[in-house]
């Protein structure tokens, strides 16, 4: 058979029976059992009722990035990731530990769901290299509810909304440290606009949308784990949210962002101090084998 550009529809013999699966759905099912919710619930220090609207969701995304940090310490000590979600629920809740975005997003969407939200996943690109065409890398939780669609994120290292965020063009939302903004874009899609004080709009991520599986988040997470160009692997990459700090590490140096600006910055001269301050600071028990913290 000659190759051809391919122009659309499907040769007359192979019509019969054929189509596309496009009524298929994604199912959403609850990953956790009520124990499991129960006890992430007390990990997070949550406090209010189940009910499934804006203000509770709002409610478990702040107290999520204030109770679990950003964190890459299994990449850096060459130790595989599990995305699987009892997976995830050992290490970030059993553990106390924290993850990097393919986890953090995982874990908090198995928790939604558990709680009876709708939730979609898609797949985003950062847009923090100017003139850089980034891999997708980075997992999008879109939440409907009662009538609109809300983006949700708790895993971005650096400064990112504390609140659900209203996927509607255009128009401007605050959390009382930056203002946000979606714009379209023909190529990245969804674009979210941040404006920190006193500086310029600009572009954090973008994203189109195709429903992703939880399956299709494991080559992307095993390319930041393994690949020799990948940096989750060569150093420090670790965040976490204080009211309105951002506690960060990157490298060897610690940082306290206050209000999005630089309040404090340090360099981790040792292994021993980078496990004190990753246990003060973060709350983060550094197992004893995990000998690679500084790059």
């Amino acid at each position: 058979m000659k190759n051809e550009m391919y122009r659309g529809g499907l040769p007359a013999e192979s019509t019969a029976g054929s189509h596309f699966m496009s009524d298929i759905r994604v199912e959403e099912r609850q990953e956790y059992s009520e124990e499991q919710i129960r006890k992430y619930l007390d990990r997070i220090e949550y406090r209010g009722d189940r009910k499934v609207n804006l203000k509770n969701l709002t409610y478990l995304q702040k107290l999520h990035l204030t109770h679990i940090p950003y964190e890459n310490l299994d990449p850096m000590n060459g130790v595989p990731i599990s995305l699987q979600p009892q997976g995830l629920y050992e290490k970030m809740i059993l553990h106390r530990r924290g993850g990097f975005c393919f986890e953090l997003q995982g874990l908090f969407c198995c928790l939604l769901r558990s709680l009876g939200y709708h939730v979609a996943q898609f797949a985003g690109r950062f847009m923090d290299e100017r003139g850089v065409i980034q891999m997708r890398r980075h997992r999008i939780l879109v939440v409907t509810l009662e009538g609109k669609r809300y983006v949700c994120d708790v895993g971005v290292r650096s400064e990112s909304s504390r609140i659900p965020l209203e996927l509607t063009d255009g128009l401007i939302q605050e959390d009382g440290i930056s203002r946000y903004c979606f714009q379209k874009d023909m190529f990245y899609g969804s674009v979210l606009m941040q404006k920190e004080r006193g500086k310029e709009w600009k572009p954090l991520l973008g994203f189109t949308e195709e429903i992703q599986t939880d399956d299709d988040f494991v080559m992307p997470s095993f390319y930041c784990e393994n690949h020799p160009e990948s940096t989750f692997n060569k150093y420090m990459k670790v965040s976490i949210f204080t009211g309105k700090n951002d506690l960060t590490i990157v490298g060897n140096t610690y940082k306290v962002y206050e209000s999005a600006r630089v309040a404090e910055s340090r360099l981790i001269s040792s292994r021993e101090e980078a496990v004190r301050i990753l246990k003060e600071k973060f709350n983060i028990e550094v197992p004893s084998n995990y000998l690679r913290l500084l790059s």
